[in-house]
């Protein structure tokens, strides 16, 4: 799982990206969001093994992170629409499995509410400065290291990992989540201003 943030392109900045939806890396984004339904019904049926399982589609979802970005460099499939699909996917996965785990009262609420702010202030940010600039705010190695502890941190929760384990990596989240969040309105207070 990995987010939004900070390098802005266009078609004009890169000249050999092209817009097709139905590649290969694409898919590979879209499945990551759609695994977020066997997730939540595996979650929330609370069957047996109900936590590997989960963990399970968990990882299954971070290898779906991990090829569809090698996919399309590889096949030469970098498009603008799989510039947007990742980093939405990725947003979709971690606000969806926040949420369950807090129906399961696994998470903090307040962890919950750290998490989809940020994401949705950052996806909202995006589309406006699509909207006025033409440029897409692309993912950074901050956003990405950001994603992994916090897919790490909710990782943690769904197995019901020792909870100095869990603490850590919450609290390690939340550094990232704030300094990934000023960096990507500090990026977008420059591409606004031109």
């Amino acid at each position: 799982m990995t987010t939004s943030s900070l390098h802005p392109v266009n078609q004009s900045d890169s000249p050999q990206a092209s817009n097709p939806f139905f590649t290969a890396s694409n898919l590979l984004s879209v499945s990551r969001a759609l695994l977020t339904i066997p997730f939540a019904m595996v979650m929330l049926e609370r069957a047996d093994g109900y936590r590997v399982w989960g963990g399970a589609i968990i990882l299954l979802a971070a290898l779906t992170d991990k090829f569809d970005g090698v996919l399309a460099r590889k096949l030469n499939q970098i498009t603008e629409w799989g510039k947007i699909l990742d980093p939405l996917a990725d947003k979709i996965c971690a606000g969806v499995v926040a949420i369950v785990l807090m129906v399961l009262h696994d998470i903090p609420v307040w962890f919950v509410v750290v998490i989809l702010s940020r994401d949705v202030l950052i996806f909202v940010g995006g589309i406006y400065v699509k909207t006025k600039k033409g440029v897409l705010l692309q993912s950074n190695e901050t956003g990405k290291w950001t994603m992994g502890v916090v897919a790490l941190a909710l990782f943690l929760m769904v197995l019901g990992a020792q909870s100095i384990l869990i603490e850590i990596a919450v609290w390690a989240s939340v550094v990232l989540l704030a300094v990934s969040l000023a960096l990507y309105v500090k990026r977008f207070n420059e591409v606004m201003k031109g």
